[in-house]
């Protein structure tokens, strides 16, 4: 793998916040139907504190190993490893476990969600066009082709021109959503401000997921000149989840504003298809998202060749590989035809994945880590862990239930 040039702390800022600025800020107007105004805005805040914690106890604890052990760096799951490695001996076996937990739940990444937003983005544009009646399972299969041969390239230095030009284009598209929205006035009458008790589960699992890049936290902390940089106040952690924060709340907030009840899973699906320049838009945003594809693709396919190369033989790597490769992709588009609904989806993956892997695990590396006796006064630390364990429970259960129940709605 090619070796990539230390970035500045700027640099690092802006890469988290352009890799964080995905296809998920689209469907915060939904969450906040959901959620309502007052509690989308201070529950926006709230999971970006979350997340952010997360990635501080994760980074810090990182930290401490490689200096008590000398290594230059740790990535996601071999912190968890080396973690429990140190930790007391009951729970030094669950190491390799937690890390191949670790890898599989990395390879559940958002391309599910990509393949869902192409294809009902592109449903939408062209059934309008043409008449035709096309259901959004075609739209996705037809959008595979493309995918498969982005999927096929295994050199990161050529997916990354791909990955610019989508962040350009994913910027572009907020800001002219942003100008649609602006075009009338915006009447606050018949908005919630509150939500009903059963609703609460889809926002969080919306705005979670939207937010949340676990994934992201030790790739480019481990690139940085000055990682010190990374955590403390201000820190690049905190400042990225305010803005964060801030732009979602916003943009959240005005979008719900602005179609009421009627806002779409996606909000770009809500603008008027009759003009041609939303035409145009939502098929540049269908391209952006497709061609983020491929490096976000390149990490699980990474995990998961890691695990197999040494089993094959030299001879049929490279044949190996491009299967693994198809297995995959095949699985994601099977897995987006059983669900094809964006808010659908992004609300169970958040139910499902940020609990554990975004909350759980950074809980269970920093318990694990200072136990017995390395918790502060009072064993304050342990008490607070304990607290975001049963947080992380009541997500788990009352999302997945939540998301289950609405797909089942769907099939009805």
């Amino acid at each position: 793998m090619c070796r990539i040039p230390p970035r500045n702390t700027l640099g690092t800022f802006v890469h988290v916040m352009k890799s964080a600025l995905g296809i998920g800020i689209l469907s915060v107007p939904y969450a906040f139907k959901h959620g309502g105004l007052v509690f989308g805005v201070l529950g926006a805040f709230f999971f970006a504190m979350l997340c952010s914690h997360s990635a501080h106890i994760l980074v810090s604890t990182s930290y401490k190993i490689c200096k008590k052990e000398r290594i230059p760096v740790l990535g996601f799951a071999e912190t968890v490893e080396k973690a429990c490695a140190n930790g007391s001996a009951g729970v030094r076996a669950l190491g390799t476990a937690l890390r191949n937990i670790i890898d599989w739940y990395l390879m559940l990444t958002t391309v599910v969600v990509f393949i869902v937003f192409v294809g009902t983005t592109l449903r939408e544009v062209v059934n309008y066009r043409t008449g035709w009646d096309w259901s959004d399972r075609t739209y996705i299969l037809l959008v595979g082709v493309p995918i498969l041969l982005i999927t096929q390239i295994r050199e990161i230095k050529y997916l990354v021109p791909f990955s610019a030009i989508a962040g350009f284009l994913i910027l572009a598209n907020i800001v002219i959503s942003l100008i649609f929205i602006f075009q009338e006035p915006l009447a606050l009458e018949n908005r919630r401000l509150f939500p009903a008790p059963s609703t609460i589960a889809p926002y969080m699992g919306i705005v979670y997921f939207a937010l949340d890049a676990t994934c992201l936290i030790f790739p480019l902390e481990n690139q940085m000149r000055h990682p010190q940089h990374y955590l403390g106040c201000p820190g690049i952690v905190n400042l990225n989840y305010i803005c964060l924060a801030i732009l979602y709340s916003f943009f959240g907030a005005v979008g719900y504003i602005r179609y009421g009840d009627a806002v779409e899973s996606s909000i770009i699906l809500n603008f008027p298809t009759e003009n041609v320049l939303v035409s145009c838009i939502q098929v540049l945003s269908a391209v952006a998202v497709l061609f983020s594809i491929g490096l976000i693709f390149y990490v699980p396919t990474e995990i998961a060749w890691k695990k197999l190369h040494t089993k094959v033989p030299k001879r049929w790597s490279g044949l190996a590989q491009s299967g693994l490769r198809l297995g995959m992709l095949a699985v994601n588009i099977a897995a987006a035809c059983g669900i094809p609904h964006l808010g659908t989806f992004m609300g169970l993956l958040g139910a499902v994945l940020n609990p554990i892997l975004a909350l759980w695990i950074p809980i269970v590396v920093d318990t694990v880590y200072r136990w017995p006796n390395d918790f502060g006064p009072l064993r304050w630390r342990l008490a607070k862990n304990g607290a975001l364990g049963c947080f992380g429970l009541f997500l788990l259960v009352t999302g997945t239930v939540s998301s289950v129940n609405n797909i089942i709605e769907l099939y009805q």
